[in-house]
């Protein structure tokens, strides 16, 4: 393998099967994306015909409420890292509230 990103100048039938189960995989992953983006577009033209909201602001607005959702996530899971930690510190690191 070349570790400065050009391509291998040898490819083992191992290489070649783990290759190809690699692309297998990755044409999965694409198929999955391609499924919720058209899911995700529909959604948008369900909102304009019953609401009559724009696909435009209605995309836009899902942005931000995923953005939202994941900045709240974010602030739930520092809290609980903070409460991990001191769970999990050595006892002489442990502060005793009163």
């Amino acid at each position: 393998m070349d570790i400065n990103g050009g391509l291998p100048s040898i490819i083992t039938e191992k290489d070649r099967k783990n290759i190809q189960n690699a692309l297998r995989e990755m044409s999965d992953s694409m198929t999955r994306i391609a499924a919720e983006k058209d899911h995700q577009k529909a959604i948008a033209e369900k909102m304009l015909d019953e609401v009559g909201v724009p696909k435009k602001d209605f995309n836009k607005l899902a942005r931000i409420y995923h953005a939202s959702s994941i900045m709240e996530e974010a602030a739930r899971n520092e809290e609980f890292m903070e409460f991990a930690e001191a769970v999990m510190a050595p006892l002489e690191r442990q502060i005793e509230s009163s």
